[in-house]
């Protein structure tokens, strides 16, 4: 079968906004283990939040190249940083390949993701593209019910700042987005006392 990707759909772009922060264009950009770029940071951990099957969402499907509503195996979690939440992430790949190509995603419980995606010679990852996630999307309910954090809460119209990209083994697409919570660049701000943008 062959797929036709879109990872960047109708609102992810591979530029970030040009009015971001440096901080924020670098985040959003940066290749690599997110988990490991974290750990500059401090201690990272995995909060499992939930895993399940769910229907593909329309952009889901524009991105993995899959027809309205395929089951898929869907993985959600919070990277945290000295037990502080400051990412929610979602991962998603069609029921099928999770029972075959990709069922090693199945068993990670509290491991990151990284440990299957930069140990695999034969996992291949599309471009990085971000946007700006609202109230209405998957991820910034994450923020506001499992993550708690308090900027969201207070202000649940506010903007999360997202990337994702799909990682591609043997042909099979798993579609990866992170939201970085305010948290995250709050504490950016005070390591190095730079002014950021929430």
């Amino acid at each position: 079968m062959t797929f036709r990707f879109d990872v960047s759909g109708r609102r992810w772009q591979a530029v970030p906004a040009p009015a971001l922060s440096r901080r924020h264009k670098d985040w959003l950009t940066r290749g690599g283990a997110l988990t490991r770029h974290l750990s500059t940071l401090g201690r990272v951990s995995v909060r499992v939040v939930a895993e399940r099957v769910m229907p593909a969402d329309a952009d889901q499907c524009r991105a993995i190249g899959v027809p309205l509503r395929t089951p898929m195996w869907a993985r959600d979690v919070i990277l945290l940083v000295d037990d502080e939440p400051v990412v929610v992430a979602h991962s998603v790949t069609p029921l099928t390949h999770s029972r075959s190509i990709w069922q090693t995603m199945r068993r990670l419980r509290t491991r990151p993701l990284a440990d299957l995606l930069y140990h695999d010679p034969t996992v291949t990852r599309s471009e990085l593209v971000s946007s700006p996630l609202g109230p209405r999307h998957l991820l910034h309910g994450r923020a506001r019910h499992d993550a708690r954090d308090p900027l969201v809460n207070a202000h649940p119209r506010a903007r999360l700042w997202a990337r994702r990209s799909v990682f591609l083994r043997h042909g099979a697409p798993l579609l990866v987005t992170e939201a970085f919570l305010p948290r995250f660049w709050r504490r950016l701000q005070a390591m190095h006392g730079e002014t950021v943008n929430d």
